[in-house]
């Protein structure tokens, strides 16, 4: 579910047309030449870890309610893309960590509720706290490796040895 595209030019009122522009479909003003650009909301994941085990949670909302994943949520304005993760796993995890590195940049598509998103994923260690379901969570739990739901194991395969070089 997309935002609700613009109707009128914010600048002159007038009504928006849609047509090529910049090579793509978009909608503009013909009076003003406002292009309204559909931008990805932007998002950042907590791949954390402690002790080579993952710290995953359930999902209490959509989208993807009821399934285990990694701590996430929006960067807010005025927020780097850092704090956001540290702030996002505090809040539905209740515990706080310390980035190790960038783990990957990608595009999804949110087809339930947000739309195009640009993903930003961090691998953190986790420094403090006593893991917490937040406001947003049903439940909080520390998986190893082999434990992982199969979707997730997919995507963290890559990181299984940083978090655990004996296995």
């Amino acid at each position: 579910m997309s935002p609700k595209p613009y109707r009128f030019s914010p600048n002159c009122a007038v009504p928006l047309s849609e047509g090529m522009v910049e090579g793509r479909i978009r909608r503009y003003c013909p009076s003003c030449g406002f292009i309204r650009y559909e931008n990805p909301l932007p998002v950042v994941v907590a791949i954390a870890f402690n002790e080579g085990h993952f710290l995953l949670i359930k999902r209490g909302i959509p989208p993807m309610k009821g399934f285990w994943g990694c701590p996430s949520g929006f960067i807010e304005s005025g927020e780097s893309a850092e704090d956001a993760c540290l702030r996002e796993l505090e809040e539905e995890a209740g515990v706080t960590g310390e980035i190790q590195r960038l783990v990957r940049v990608m595009r999804r598509e949110d087809a339930e509720v947000y739309g195009d998103m640009l993903v930003v994923s961090y691998l953190v260690k986790i420094t403090g706290g006593v893991p917490e379901a937040g406001n947003e969570v049903e439940e909080v739990r520390y998986d190893r490796p082999d434990e992982l739901p199969d979707y997730l194991s997919t995507l963290l395969q890559d990181i299984v040895t940083e978090i655990n070089p004996h296995s």
